[in-house]
């Protein structure tokens, strides 16, 4: 009894000890009540260093003789410092000084630790942190919907399900879903959000949207009925089916667009999305004929190149617009591009009309729609991949003038 009596003395002193300082941690290993010692812990993280909370705590929660809420109470305490730990390793410039400090601005400036966290791209870290505090429900969808993002571009799609399959509220679900879709990002992440929206949300959705999904889901199957190479240039066109149709028949890419018609074909039945079977058939039929009346005023092929219009049309063509094209300050990106279904006419020359074997091309300058003998020269252009770039001859002759 005397030893028992004599031991609680010692577990007392030591208890007074721990409490007196930033170093009185370390009093608490030789307590010999494991009860005791947990208490005291958790009673006084906020006065001790970082890693010397992890370390009594980790030794707290290894001891057998305490209660199975004391010991949650301890993983709680840790999981909530190790997210803490977290944030001051991902800073670049030390706005907190300890892990005390870094606690209190969570509290009193939540958005400026999300935005560190967020500036890291540490998403799975920002949803961590999103357990400890409350974070508005704005601010939660736009964590939730960068961090999916992020997950998708990485292609890694069994994780971005998780993070959806994780999102408590149908509502945040669907927003993100929805937000994420419009972002335009790469085809399998557009195919991937497209077949979750109508998997898990369809009766949620208003008959517009749900067409513009469903046409964005089959113009992605159709997109990778193509060659992998080519998907990219009719990637744009991904939510517009129809459109993609109407420009591989343009391009003459007649095989492909065999493929893509029974692919369409396959998914529309019993589908309503916009468009029918009937307009594919239709629009089939128009090209059809447009083959048939093949147009004398196109260009004749040669074996030197083109020929292009003569002098007196070139002539005719500078009376009637003499004023000189300025292009824009910046070359516009590709999304900017005048759209194909936009112009019938070349936008340069205004008397070149677009057909099947007259093709439209973009100058990567400007972003305009013109024929091929108003576009016969390349440059160097801004922010292109290639190192001569297509341009228009109003562009190139203002950026070559003598």
């Amino acid at each position: 009894q005397d030893v028992e009596e004599l031991v609680d003395v010692k577990d007392a002193v030591l208890s007074c000890a721990a409490a007196e300082d930033k170093d009185g941690w370390q009093y608490l290993f030789p307590v010999k009540n494991a009860t005791l010692r947990s208490r005291l812990a958790l009673h006084y993280l906020d006065k001790w260093p970082l890693d010397a909370c992890l370390e009594i705590l980790a030794y707290c929660i290894s001891e057998l003789g305490i209660t199975d809420e004391l010991k949650a109470n301890l993983q709680s305490r840790k999981k909530e410092l190790q997210v803490y730990q977290k944030i001051l390793n991902v800073q670049n410039e030390p706005l907190w000084n300890d892990w005390q400090d870094l606690k209190k601005a969570c509290t009193d400036d939540p958005q400026a630790v999300m935005n560190i966290i967020l500036k890291a791209k540490d998403y799975e870290l920002c949803e961590e942190w999103g357990h400890l505090y409350p974070v508005p429900r704005e601010d939660l969808i736009n964590l939730h919907r960068e961090h999916l993002l992020h997950l998708l571009e990485m292609g890694d799609m069994e994780k971005a399900l998780q993070l959806l399959q994780r999102i408590e509220d149908p509502g945040i679900c669907l927003a993100i879903s929805e937000q994420s879709l419009d972002q335009h990002p790469n085809l399998a992440a557009s195919h991937f959000l497209a077949d979750y929206l109508t998997g898990h949300f369809y009766a949620n959705l208003t008959t517009a949207r749900r067409n513009e999904i469903q046409a964005l889901y089959m113009g992605s199957k159709v997109l990778l009925t193509l060659p992998e190479l080519s998907r990219v240039n009719y990637f744009h066109l991904s939510s517009r089916p129809l459109l993609m149709l109407e420009q591989l028949l343009m391009n003459m890419k007649v095989d492909w667009v065999a493929v893509a018609v029974q692919t369409l074909h396959q998914l529309l039945t019993g589908q309503e999305i916009g468009f029918t079977v009937e307009d594919i058939d239709n629009l089939l039929s128009k090209y059809a004929e447009k083959a048939l009346n093949f147009p004398f005023a196109l260009k004749e092929k040669r074996s030197g190149g083109t020929i292009s219009a003569s002098p007196r049309d070139r002539s005719l063509q500078h009376n009637l617009f003499p004023q000189e094209f300025v292009p824009p300050e910046k070359p516009p990106p590709k999304q900017q591009w005048i759209p194909d279904d936009t112009e019938t006419i070349c936008m340069v020359c205004k008397t070149e009309r677009f057909t099947m074997f007259n093709r439209r091309h973009h100058c990567r300058r400007c972003g305009r729609l013109v024929c091929s003998s108003c576009s016969t020269k390349k440059m160097a252009v801004e922010a292109c991949r290639e190192n001569l770039s297509r341009v228009c001859d109003q562009c190139y002759s203002y950026y070559n003038r003598e």
